[in-house]
């Protein structure tokens, strides 16, 4: 009886083994198709709420972002229906100059993606931080930032929690009580 649960064991430990050898690889795993796929999202999101405001996006190419013309969703002046859609309650204070895929709920969805893409690279490569940038999405200094945490958790942490004060001030509410940091 013994030597059955034995052989049991043994045989999840081999199929486990021969499973996780890819991501136990010496070549991390990329994650470019999830970057790609989170970007066609992005995109297909924006040009649905560009076509609610009555507005044409511009279309950068594949595995880029869409955009509109700064008219569209100007970043001062009296705030236009795509301005709403895109930045939330006080729009003229939260916009961009470059409006984009990139700026939905005030640029919250782009840094939950981020979050994502930490905790997907490192469960891919051994708890290692993505260090290609390209993979994250917003400005060099905010992605620098999170790259440059202590672990990936902290790293996915800071994106996740960047996001929820992105989506405060899309709502305009205090929604840090959702931080992962105020939660514990």
């Amino acid at each position: 009886m013994d030597i059955r649960k034995l052989a049991m064991v043994a045989g999840f430990a081999a199929g486990a083994a021969l499973t996780l050898a890819p991501l136990a690889s010496a070549d991390p795993t990329e994650i470019t198709t999830t970057v790609d796929s989170e970007i066609a999202s992005l995109n297909s999101l924006f040009t649905g709420e560009a076509a609610l405001a009555g507005d044409t996006v511009t279309t950068n190419g594949a595995n880029t972002f869409d955009t509109v013309p700064l008219a569209d969703a100007p970043d001062s002046g009296t705030p236009t229906t795509l301005d709403y859609e895109l930045y939330g309650v006080n729009p003229i204070a939260q916009a961009g100059s470059d409006p984009g895929a990139y700026d939905l709920f005030n640029g919250a969805l782009g840094k939950f993606d981020d979050a994502l893409n930490v905790e997907l690279y490192a469960l891919e490569n051994g708890g290692a931080i993505d260090p290609n940038a390209a993979d994250f999405f917003g400005t060099a200094g905010s992605i620098a930032t999170g790259l440059d945490s202590a672990t990936a958790t902290d790293a996915a942490e800071y994106f996740y929690n960047f996001g929820i004060g992105d989506l405060s001030g899309f709502t305009g509410l205090d929604l840090s009580f959702l931080d992962i940091g105020s939660a514990i």
